[in-house]
């Protein structure tokens, strides 16, 4: 019964440190910038992984060109969102709009901002760091 219990014992003990890391994952907050890497779950704010969620974006939207234009000032991530700023269209239509995505697991999922962003900041789904860029751009 003794080793039995030792067991028991020892899988529960291996358990908590997975349930102690996954708790803290949720309370991070990072701000934007190069050093957030990982926003939430494995999602990447990088270029490359921003470009990805624009093409994705612009596909569900028409399937017209998107590009984000070159370096980080395309977008911004913060707690789990992002914005980019994509330019669409070409030739003397093109023009810069507003995309916003929340990570899910390692994707960026588009968001409808009239359902995401509030009257304010407060009120927004948006972080705050993320609103006036998110939710008061064209």
């Amino acid at each position: 019964m003794k080793p039995t219990l030792a067991l028991v014992l020892i899988a529960a003990l291996a358990a908590l440190p997975a349930c102690g890391s996954g708790d803290d994952s949720g309370d991070s907050r990072s701000g934007s910038g190069e050093g957030d890497a990982l926003v939430t779950g494995s999602a990447k704010c990088n270029e490359a992984s921003m470009q990805e969620a624009v093409r994705s974006w612009a596909k569900a939207n028409g399937g017209g060109k998107a590009t984000l234009p070159g370096g980080s000032d395309g977008y911004r991530c913060a707690d789990g969102w992002a914005v980019a700023f994509p330019n669409v269209g070409s030739g003397e239509a093109e023009v810069t709009v507003t995309a916003v995505f929340e990570a899910e697991g390692q994707f960026w999922i588009p968001k409808d901002r009239g359902q995401v962003c509030g009257k304010n900041a407060k009120q927004s789904d948006v972080p705050a760091s993320l609103y006036k860029d998110a939710c008061q751009t064209n």
